[in-house]
């Protein structure tokens, strides 16, 4: 009886493990899945799939709150998304704060500040 008992707990602990392979392997993590929809975005030339790049990076942040890459992902679709220029500012300045010894952050950064447009005045 003990024996069965500790045959199907190893068994019950080997299938749950199998399953969480199995996810691991066949399910994309957030991030992978926010940067190709971003990649479909810009390369593709597919503007329908701005909105699921902007809501895939939101899970990828909270999933891990301190991906500098994450951070600038989702002010690229921000941007992308048309959100205003200080907002996409501050998730910038937020990847370059999480991520100061990243050379690719920093260079979003300054290709952002080349591209965005400047503040017009208030009429």
């Amino acid at each position: 009886m003990r024996r069965a008992g500790v045959a199907l707990v190893f068994l019950v602990l080997a299938v749950l493990a199998g399953v969480r392979l199995g996810l691991a392997v066949a399910v994309l993590p957030p991030a992978d899945r926010a940067e190709a929809a971003l990649v479909a975005v810009f390369e593709d030339g597919r503007p329908d799939l701005v909105h699921e790049a902007a809501d895939a990076w939101r899970r990828a942040l909270a999933r891990s709150p301190a991906d500098p890459f994450a951070w600038s992902g989702l002010a690229w679709a921000e941007a992308a998304r048309g959100a205003p220029v200080p907002y996409v500012d501050r998730l910038m300045a937020r990847a370059a704060v999480l991520g100061p010894h990243v050379p690719e952050i920093a260079r979003a950064r300054r290709h952002w500040r080349i591209l965005r447009r400047p503040a017009t005045p208030a009429p």
